[in-house]
């Protein structure tokens, strides 16, 4: 019943029209860490809007906040954000590692993104893909320990001789 329902809704929003605006997030692979270029552009001819950045596709919402940081309640990206204009393009560094897959929601001002129903435009979807840490270089993880106390030993050694002459 679920997958029923959840075809419906998906359906139903790919019958919606393209929002006033389009998302490119360059590049769309990056190492933990690094940044992207995220670029909203408008491209309709009137109109001002709620522009939210969500995490596409999760059982709970988040919302990216205009700092860059994700929020569990609805934060808009940019209200009121009229649908021509010059592009708004900013940096941002995505998280956690792995896939992120960034949603552009385009609503009436006011309206609760969460809210499909109230949906006018449909999302536009990208994913930037976050590669994880590389580890620690086992071979020198491994010496470190005994190239720090080979260290301490000269060290030691030097200032005893130094001291008894």
């Amino acid at each position: 019943m679920i997958v029923v329902l959840m075809a419906l809704a998906v359906a139903a929003e790919a019958a919606l029209p393209a929002p006033p605006f389009t998302l490119d997030v360059i590049p769309s692979r990056v190492g933990a860490g690094q940044p992207v270029r995220v670029q909203i552009t408008p491209r309709g001819d009137a109109g001002e809007f709620d522009v939210y950045l969500m995490w596409e596709g999760s059982e709970e919402a988040a919302f990216l906040t205009p700092q860059g940081a994700w929020s569990a309640r609805p934060v808009a990206f940019r209200p009121r954000l009229p649908a021509r204009g010059a592009p708004i393009t900013f940096e941002w560094v995505p998280t956690p590692p792995g896939d992120v897959p960034l949603a552009l929601v385009v609503v009436p001002p006011g309206v609760d993104p969460l809210t499909r129903a109230a949906w006018t435009f449909r999302p536009l979807v990208t994913r930037v893909k976050v590669d994880l840490p590389a580890p620690p270089d086992p071979t020198w993880t491994a010496f470190a320990p005994l190239a720090g106390a080979t260290l301490l030993a000269c060290g030691l050694v030097a200032l005893g001789g130094a001291f008894f002459r």
